[in-house]
């Protein structure tokens, strides 16, 4: 059973090698891949790392980036960074033989600067990638055409599949922003934003992102939803960009010869006749040319207006949302004035019906308890808060025993005995033509009694009595 054993995880993780059949390569392309993306790492420079980019966590890092938060101006002014072996510096080598080995290519062109990536596709083509741009095209414009066991090579550069193409840029967007944007949803190699022969901004630009998710993340994203870069509310537009060879163009040794081809060339450049087959035709087709023209000049200009007229309304609305928003939190404000208007209109109501304390009285008062009468002859009623047990408390029991002798007008241990109030006067009623006076603006009847000497409604202190 062990052997058995033994025998099939043999000869599974032959299986799993691949062997020699024509898949056999792909351990061998999985290694290069690993070690030019080793490579890229190593040379290409890790100057956006801290602005957020890896192409598995950019949902992550977008969302602390684009937050709506200004770009620093000194990050802004800073120098990008300058990587190396980018998607710009690879190069297409066609028209091989099949037995042409990766270390002869490599030699070919290590002559020109250090290289990172080579495949070897077995089909006639390959793929290197150089450090930088200028090597790149060095190589390419020295190797382009030489045989090499005898053929021809041809060197052209790759296509990019990781680059987009950016419009409806605002003209304050530089090459610098677009690069810090855009690096929130992985490692950017360039940002550009093009511009014209005068330098005018054209609202077109082109970034390359270093790893093909990253630029389908990118795309997805500004494709769902609406992607500003500054206050301007008009969103850009992302699309793959299309490649273009503006340098080599279509050179002779790169069309196939074909019959059609040949019949095609019989007649050269040349101005035909008036009233010709030929003359009739072109001038139709001019004519059709013509048309097409005016019809795109005039969808231009229908679009432009609509441009316009959607940038009007948009302002329109915009002062409309500030209205709106300084309403609301002028309404808000004066909510909040009410309730602390409220709130000190009931603490001022709670402050009247508060106790009140008398002046050389220990104890209070309450306003709206009953009132202090005094009957005719007899002393005068103390509220109940007072009239409790004699022992609870001292103070109290001194200050009713003063309060009973001043209204007896009973002379105290330490008041003098000279002074004797007018017998007509000792009551607790005032003289008939004077009124009751309530006590401290209460509402009792409570009459306080005139001395003879004195300014009514007076007590003076024992010492001014004495003086008398």
């Amino acid at each position: 059973m062990q052997k058995n054993s033994n025998n099939n995880r043999k000869e599974g993780d032959k299986r799993r090698g691949g062997g020699g059949g024509p898949g056999g390569g792909g351990d061998d392309r999985r290694d290069r891949s690993r070690r030019s993306g080793n490579n890229r790492d190593h040379h290409g420079g890790t100057g956006n790392r801290s602005l957020g980019g890896g192409g598995g966590s950019s949902g992550a890092q977008g969302g602390l980036l684009l937050s709506g938060a200004p770009l620093r101006e000194d990050q802004l002014m800073q120098e990008l960074p300058k990587k190396k072996f980018t998607g710009r510096c690879r190069l297409f080598v066609g028209n091989l033989t099949n037995d042409v080995t990766e270390s002869e290519l490599k030699a070919l062109f290590s002559g020109h600067g250090d290289i990172s990536e080579c495949y070897m596709s077995q089909k006639g083509y390959a793929f290197l990638r150089m450090d930088t741009r200028a090597h790149a095209e060095s190589a390419k414009e020295t190797i382009d055409g030489t045989t090499l066991r005898g053929r021809p090579v041809r060197v052209r550069f790759a296509v990019h599949g990781a680059a987009l193409k950016v419009k409806e840029l605002s003209a304050s967007v530089s090459n610098e922003m677009l690069y810090h944007a855009f690096s929130a949803f992985g490692e950017v190699e360039r940002a550009v934003h093009i511009v014209d022969e005068k330098g005018k901004p054209t609202g077109e630009g082109i970034v390359e992102f270093e790893r093909k998710p990253s630029a389908q993340e990118a795309l997805n994203q500004i494709r769902e939803r609406v992607f500003l870069m500054t206050a301007n509310s008009r969103p850009l537009i992302v699309e793959p960009l299309e490649q273009k060879d503006e340098d080599d163009g279509l050179a002779e040794r790169m069309i196939p010869r074909s019959p059609a081809l040949m019949k095609e060339r019989d007649v050269g450049p040349r101005f035909p006749p008036s009233n010709s087959f030929e003359y009739v035709y072109g001038k139709k087709w001019k004519e059709l040319f013509e048309m097409e023209r005016k019809k795109r000049d005039e969808l231009e200009a229908e679009l432009t207006e609509s441009r316009r007229r959607l940038e009007l309304d948009m302002e329109v609305a915009y002062q409309d949302y500030q209205a709106q928003m300084l309403r609301e939190d002028l309404q808000r404000r004066q909510q909040e004035l009410d309730r602390l208007e409220e709130q000190r209109r009931l603490r001022n109501q709670n402050g009247n019906r508060g106790p009140t304390s008398f002046p050389g009285f220990p104890g209070a008062l309450d306003r709206n308890g009953p009132p202090m009468q005094a009957g005719p002859g007899g002393p005068p009623v103390v509220p109940q808060a007072l009239s409790g047990p004699p022992g609870n408390d001292p103070n109290v029991v001194q200050g009713v025993h003063k309060l009973l002798q001043m209204f007896k007008n009973e002379p105290s241990p330490n008041r003098p005995q000279q002074f004797v109030p007018q017998p007509h006067n000792a009551g607790f009623f005032s003289p008939p033509n004077r009124g009751p006076m309530p006590l401290m603006g209460g509402p009792g009847p409570y009459q306080i009694p005139h001395f003879q000497g004195g300014p009514p409604h007076d007590f003076p202190p024992p010492e001014k009595r004495m003086r008398r």
